[in-house]
């Protein structure tokens, strides 16, 4: 009785597991390197030699000391009760309640920027009362806050939580690019422009609603990229070291001339890489180019004020997105050489 219970847990055992596996959402671009690494292997009677991971280096984050390092200007409360009869005074009354004082990074972006927008009237409307005092007071602190433009939105857009969430690296990359948010990458083409409208002091209050596509960064697009990178890199590597292995230990070539086995190797190639691996690298590229421009437009234009860890960071991000394009092309002159020179 006892050996049938046991019989019994172990098949129920096993109908999970496989439950379990059936319902498994699976790795679509992870499952094709290894169905392409597994047939070179089996061709050629190698091992697949084991790769080094790639050191992942992690975003820094630089919010709050930032943000502290930014001044918020000079108007007094008397100098509030004087702008009577300009829009700008909503902006400075919401900038002095406890909820500005503590408002996060993008939402004091947003209050400077609205600031930039309406003091040039206000100072208009108070140079014609007379009130010389006040309007210098305005002069001054728009040039405060075009000075700090940059690094407002520096710490807003590019050290805040939200980008921290773009670049996040996902536990798994599942069916990924099909997977891709095409929002995320629309909502940083969108936020490029603006940053560009901004430093240009050409926008108007419609551009000063980031929070929207803010939120549209929390999804993890730029980190999925980097690990299908560092997934292809990694993965190609191993394929590049099985066939070395092979064509050292003279599988491909005998006296001049291609061997089965390097004839069965090449129709691996074409189906498997060619036909199926680079079909997917493809489409990651294709993904890579709609988050790359529009990030490098806005890094660029933010160029002098990224602090030096985060230049560390996206020299490493950029090195590791450049195999995206590099890895296979090394790959297929590898294959090249060892099998069309025999």
């Amino acid at each position: 009785m006892d050996g049938a219970r046991v019989v019994l847990k172990q098949q129920l055992t096993i109908l999970l597991l496989l439950s379990i596996t059936a319902c498994s959402p699976s790795e679509v671009g992870a499952e094709k390197f290894e169905n392409y690494l597994q047939r070179l292997s089996r061709v050629a009677d190698v091992e697949i030699e084991s790769t080094e991971a790639t050191h992942r280096a992690k975003i820094p984050n630089f919010s709050p000391s930032r943000t502290d390092n930014i001044p918020n200007g000079t108007l007094s409360l008397i100098d509030f009760l004087s702008l009577s009869g300009c829009a700008l005074q909503t902006n400075i009354a919401r900038r002095n309640t406890s909820m500005g004082r503590t408002a996060s990074a993008s939402q004091k972006l947003i209050l400077d920027l609205e600031f930039l927008r309406l003091a040039p009237a206000c100072i208009e409307l108070l140079t014609r009362q007379g009130d010389a005092e006040i309007a210098q007071t305005l002069h001054d602190n728009i040039a405060m806050r075009r000075t700090h433009l940059k690094q407002r939105l520096f710490t807003a857009l590019l050290g805040g939580p939200e980008w921290q969430d773009f670049w996040r690296i996902p536990n798994r990359l599942l069916d990924y690019p099909d997977n891709a948010s095409g929002d995320a990458a629309q909502a940083l083409w969108i936020l490029s422009q603006r940053v560009e409208r901004f430093l240009d002091g050409q926008w108007t209050e419609k551009d000063e609603d980031l929070e929207p596509l803010l939120a549209q960064l929390r999804v993890s697009s730029g980190g999925q990229l980097i690990e299908a990178a560092r997934l292809q890199t990694e993965a190609l590597t191993r394929g590049s070291a099985v066939m070395a292995l092979a064509a050292k230990r003279g599988a491909y070539c005998h006296r001049g001339s291609i061997t089965d086995v390097g004839t069965v190797t090449k129709t691996v190639i074409a189906k498997y890489f060619a036909g199926d691996v680079q079909v997917w690298s493809a489409r990651v590229s294709q993904r890579h180019y709609e988050i790359q421009t529009p990030l490098l437009a806005l890094e660029t234009r933010l160029e002098d004020v990224l602090p030096h860890e985060y230049v560390v960071w996206r020299q490493h991000r950029e090195a590791l997105l450049e195999q995206l394009y590099a890895a296979p092309r090394q790959h297929v002159l590898s294959a090249q050489a060892l099998l069309n020179d025999c």
